[in-house]
């Protein structure tokens, strides 16, 4: 990531401007078919859905707040036009959008905000990554039809992010398209969203048909093509072999088919920094497994040669080698001086042999996810180097919709017969690291969500003193001594940053997605009319 902390801040807090060109612009025609590797648990609703279901979910429903080709935020694609915050980071107005309907033709206000962020996500039944984002929120108030004010209970200056297409799940709902129910809320009748895409058929397990929005608000991204046609295939094979064949326009394939996919003269398209590869030693709170103690971690990590892994996955342009967990380059408490850590076997076995280990087995969770498609493979390299170090291990196979449930319940049940869970999390780039601190480290009772650091209450202290901060600069100082901290620790195993490749067919012309993320705009997909 180029982007300096001077632009993250300009890019997080400046009020956005909407742009209203006027666009001559053909009708729609067409069926665009693009193929994903699945379609997570098959939920409509939102509220129970997750950042990895945004490839069939995203398109429909849309963010408060966008962010632009370069993963900056922006008001370019999201339904707030211009907001600001308050000096003690507590209130936050955002002014928006004017004019937006939702797909059945009533008007999106601030109403529907106020439902969306203190009804709709905090409801017993909502799962979604970012739901508990919303805890720290103390009050939405609609001002007018086109104005709200979001209070906090606690200052935070990187807030927004919550909000973002880039960072985050929280897409907006209409009031009136959902009914209270006990314990939570449902949904009436069909998806309906303010998006570029409008909801058509969804068959569980067989393809989602959306149709384009023509009275979409941002005349520059109405779709070219009259329908959207999403296709789940679970097999990176078949994904390629669809389009080859002229069967899908579209898909998209794990980083190593890129070659493949060029030699059939098929056009590779990028999304940079989709997701952030680790290891993530899950269950390692608990004081009775090997890995809460950092001499059998620091093994772990040392037993596994992660550069010939990547060179092995992710072709040149489709993954850059990670040093720390979050920290990208440009986030806040990025630290450039660390580097990604030394593969030394003999240095692991040498631990390995003063801890005593008697062979404890490791459990490797193979689970391939929307993020990290890939996965199985790199488990099954790990897993080969943690044996030829000395490691006894298992690897369980598992589909994300039955492995989410380990670390989403409460309270979390990891087996400690057991010395770690490693599992392959794709955690989104967020450069403001804190909702990624909020959902992959802090403890349940603080409103974490995967609780993977080693030592949660100590975590908990430091999300207390980053709560605590008001400005920026102060958080970025401190967020870059817990970045040297968790990486002193050997608290996780770093892996890539990985981008989203997408292969396509002749009658696609060009994509512009927005980076860093999983905001995927296949409403920017222009069709090649020479064909």
């Amino acid at each position: 990531m180029t982007m300096t902390f001077k632009k993250l801040s300009a890019a997080l807090f400046l009020a956005g401007l909407s742009m209203t060109a006027t666009v001559v612009q053909a009708a729609p025609e067409g069926t665009l078919t693009v193929v994903v590797p699945n379609f997570g648990r098959e939920v409509l609703d939102l509220g129970k859905t997750s950042t990895q279901d945004l490839q069939y979910t995203g398109h429909i429903h849309e963010p408060l707040i966008g962010a632009d080709v370069d993963g900056k935020l922006s008001a370019e694609r999201g339904l707030a036009k211009s907001w600001s915050m308050s000096e003690d980071a507590r209130t936050y107005t955002l002014n928006l959008r004017e004019g937006v309907k939702w797909h059945d033709g009533k008007p999106f206000t601030a109403d529907d905000v106020v439902f969306s962020l203190t009804e709709r996500f905090v409801a017993p039944d909502a799962v979604c990554t970012f739901c508990k984002q919303l805890e720290q929120v103390e009050q939405v108030e609609a001002v007018d039809d086109h104005t709200v004010k979001i209070m906090l209970k606690e200052p935070d200056p990187a807030f927004l992010a919550v909000l973002t297409a880039r960072d985050g799940d929280i897409r907006m709902l209409p009031r009136h398209g959902y009914q209270k129910v006990e314990g939570g809320y449902e949904m009436v009748g069909d998806p309906i969203g303010t998006g570029p895409w409008k909801y058509k058929n969804f068959e569980r397990g067989m393809e989602m048909l959306l149709t384009a929005n023509t009275e979409y608000w941002d005349a520059d991204r109405v779709p070219d093509f009259e329908t959207l046609r999403l296709v789940p295939r679970s097999q990176p094979s078949t994904r390629l072999a669809m389009v080859r064949a002229g069967e899908a326009d579209m898909a998209f394939v794990d980083p190593r088919q890129v070659i493949e996919a060029k030699n059939a003269g098929l056009n590779v398209l990028v999304a940079k920094g989709s997701a952030l590869g680790t290891l993530s030693f899950y269950g390692c709170w608990q004081e009775q497994m090997l890995c809460h103690q950092q001499a059998f971690r620091e093994a772990m990590v040392k037993a596994i040669d992660m550069d010939a892994v990547i060179k092995s996955i992710y072709p040149e342009g489709t993954g850059e080698r990670l040093a720390t967990v979050y920290w990208t380059e440009g986030s806040l408490g990025d630290d450039p001086a660390l580097k990604p850590y030394a593969y030394d076997p003999a240095r692991a076995a040498e631990i390995l042999k003063e801890i005593g280990y008697t062979g404890t087995p490791v459990k490797l969770w193979s689970v391939r996810t929307n993020a990290m498609p890939e996965a199985p493979e790199i488990i099954e390299l790990v897993d080969g180097y943690l044996r030829a170090a000395g490691f006894k291990t298992e690897v369980t196979p598992m589909e994300f919709g039955a492995f989410r449930p380990r670390y989403a319940s409460s309270p979390q049940r990891w087996e400690t017969n057991y010395a770690a869970h490693l599992y392959l999390n794709g955690a989104g780039p967020r450069p403001t690291i804190m909702p990624n601190l909020k959902v992959g480290m802090i403890s349940h009772e603080k409103g974490g969500l995967i609780q993977s650091y080693w030592n949660m209450p100590w975590m908990d202290q430091q999300w207390d003193h980053l709560s605590s901060l008001t400005s920026l600069e102060e958080l970025d100082v401190a967020l870059r001594d817990l970045n040297r901290q968790v990486y002193s620790e050997y608290s996780f195993h770093p892996v890539v940053m990985r981008n989203q490749v997408a292969v396509a067919g002749p009658r696609v012309q060009s994509w512009a997605p927005t980076p860093y993320g999983f905001a995927w705009h296949l409403e920017t997909v222009r069709r090649n009319d020479a064909q």
